[in-house]
């Protein structure tokens, strides 16, 4: 089966509100996201989706966050029968390039639950952790530092 990674279009919105809103009643490893927030990110062409067969199986977004602007990696997911794929990895990717292609120094960031799982990818990505109190405390507006931990990428 062939997955494409392609930028999100706003005939995807339900689909990857639905496809995050889930995650989080499952796991809480996401925030739930509002319909204004994820048209934003793909207005912006910020947000990238993962496809097969027609079906929106994977989701991810950047938030420039406008004090420090730093890029905040938001919403990853990727439905479970489809994980171990790489597909997460493709997204970031996606991502990551784009902005670097715009801008070549950029700083990334992303927090993520301490015990996620795909917290290797960005490892593998050449993101390293670093300590929650060097994230922008911008960043922390929309949710707790408690049991997160924070990855960022400097590119050059």
């Amino acid at each position: 089966m062939e997955i494409s990674v392609r930028l999100s279009r706003i005939k995807d919105l339900e689909d990857i509100r639905d496809l995050i809103n889930k995650e989080h009643e499952k796991s809480n490893a996401v925030m739930e996201v509002s319909k204004e927030n994820v048209e934003k990110w793909i207005r912006n062409r910020n947000s990238v989706v993962a496809v097969a067969e027609g079906r929106i199986v994977g989701h991810e977004a950047l938030d420039i966050w406008p004090e420090s602007k730093w890029l905040e990696l938001r919403s990853a997911v990727v439905l479970e029968e489809f994980r171990c794929r790489g597909i997460a990895y493709k997204m970031t990717k996606m991502l990551v390039d784009r902005f670097v292609k715009k801008n070549p120094k950029t700083i990334f960031v992303a927090i993520k639950n301490k015990t996620e799982k795909g917290n290797g990818i960005l490892v593998e990505m050449g993101f390293h952790e670093i300590g929650l109190g060097e994230v922008p405390q911008e960043l922390f507006t929309i949710r707790s530092h408690s049991e997160r931990r924070a990855f960022k990428l400097e590119t050059k």
